[in-house]
């Protein structure tokens, strides 16, 4: 695998970050009722608070880099991978952590560190510099307490381009708002990239597909031709179970024409009917661009995702 990477088994708990990608869809909501609007506007100031906060915050890029204390390790879990590395001192320590839904184009990424260096705010604006200084991701995350000691994770969504584009780069920036700006040596390898797609490419196998007769490592990925959250609408929400949320994931293959088959629950919701309505309405909806390999052709290829239902 080369220096600096390890295999290991078994994620400990508190590092398993909840949540899902950018295809989640809420599903119909409630109609507001007395003193909710009340609490809108104060989320709105709130907002407000937040950006100013991180607007009086010195930049990462003056910030020596953290160092990395330990190496790269993907590790295995039944129905999670995670690729993730250690950086700074004892009393400065920040972890980084890549989860991605398998062969998903988002990749759900995690830092746990400090209170003090994280911040304490329910939601966070991250900023982060890459190449030069320039900026690469400017979004939304989401703070979760983990169940032991002082530290935190701060979760948000980068593309899985932005990460794979990590590798190779110069030191990278977070400044968050109501924590401390800091910089950290990446030093994201190719080898580590690419156990991390072993990982996820195993996982598929688990789940009963084929991953012998498509491309799991395609010269151009295959393009979802319109935004994955518009694949499922509210109408899809069954009237039959307002008030009840779920989760399902759920795993397919990409046709050459870019179409979907095989598509089928790989993690259940506990519900029938909410584990039902994905596959029917990704059938209908769901478009690519297909992949290709080195000589331009359309090849099959594999792909993820978690639907959330929320009311």
């Amino acid at each position: 695998m080369g220096a600096g990477f390890q295999n290991r088994c078994a994620m400990p708990t508190a590092c398993r970050p909840e949540g899902s990608d950018s295809c989640e869809r809420a599903m119909p909501m409630a109609p507001c009722r007395q003193g909710q609007c009340g609490a809108m506007r104060g989320n709105a100031m709130k907002a407000i608070m937040l950006a100013a906060i991180l607007a009086g915050q010195g930049g990462a890029a003056d910030v020596p880099p953290l160092k990395p204390a330990s190496a790269w390790s993907v590790n295995y879990a039944e129905d999670m991978c995670v690729l993730s590395r250690d950086y700074g001192d004892a009393g400065n320590r920040v972890s980084v952590l890549f989860r991605p839904t398998p062969f998903n184009d988002r990749v759900q990424t995690v830092l746990v560190g400090d209170r003090k260096q994280l911040g304490y705010s329910p939601r966070v604006k991250v900023q982060i510099d890459g190449r030069a200084g320039k900026g690469v991701f400017d979004g939304d995350g989401q703070r979760t307490s983990l169940p032991k000691g002082r530290n935190m994770g701060i979760t948000f969504d980068l593309p899985r381009d932005t990460v794979t584009d990590f590798a190779g780069t110069e030191p990278v920036g977070f400044a968050l708002s109501g924590g401390k700006p800091f910089r950290v040596n990446l030093s994201l390898s190719r080898a580590a990239l690419t156990a991390l797609r072993k990982c996820e490419t195993d996982l598929m196998q688990s789940w009963g597909f084929d991953v012998g007769a498509v491309d799991t490592a395609p010269v151009l990925p295959a393009r979802a031709q319109r935004d994955p959250s518009m694949w499922l609408s509210n109408s899809d929400f069954p009237r039959q179970l307002l008030g009840a949320n779920a989760n399902v994931t759920v795993a397919w293959i990409i046709t050459k024409e870019g179409g979907i088959r095989n598509c089928r629950v790989v993690r259940s919701s506990g519900n029938a009917t909410f584990d039902a309505i994905p596959c029917e309405a990704l059938a209908r909806r769901a478009r690519y661009t297909p992949a290709r390999d080195a000589n331009g052709h359309p090849v099959e290829t594999l792909s993820s995702r978690v639907i959330r239902f929320k009311s």
